[in-house]
């Protein structure tokens, strides 16, 4: 019987293991680059008609994903174990830069 519960115990540990290091995620912000690339990208891709991004997704006052008018949604992701990108740029940023790209079109 305990061998049995330590077997159980052991392979517990190694299923959260495995989730950790090859599925858990968290949220990674956008720098302008990535944002306008991945937008460009989705248009292409899903042949998508929109003129405009429909809102930004936000968190902690940094960009980290966006919806498009076709009601396409992204968020960036990075498994917890890699090092996160160290170019962040707030979301006001990005409303300014996307404001005066509008402006000069």
């Amino acid at each position: 019987m305990l061998i049995w519960l330590v077997a159980g115990l052991w392979m517990t540990l190694i299923a959260y293991v495995l989730w950790y290091f090859f599925r858990a995620k968290t949220v990674q912000p956008l720098t302008i680059d990535d944002l306008a690339l991945t937008w460009k990208v989705h248009k292409q891709r899903d042949r998508c008609n929109a003129s405009r991004i429909h809102s930004l997704i936000k968190e902690n006052d940094e960009v980290v994903g966006f919806r498009c008018e076709c009601g396409y949604k992204f968020i960036q992701k990075r498994l917890i174990t890699q090092s996160p990108q160290e170019q962040h740029v707030s979301a006001s940023t990005i409303q300014k830069q996307i404001q005066k790209q509008l402006a000069t079109h």
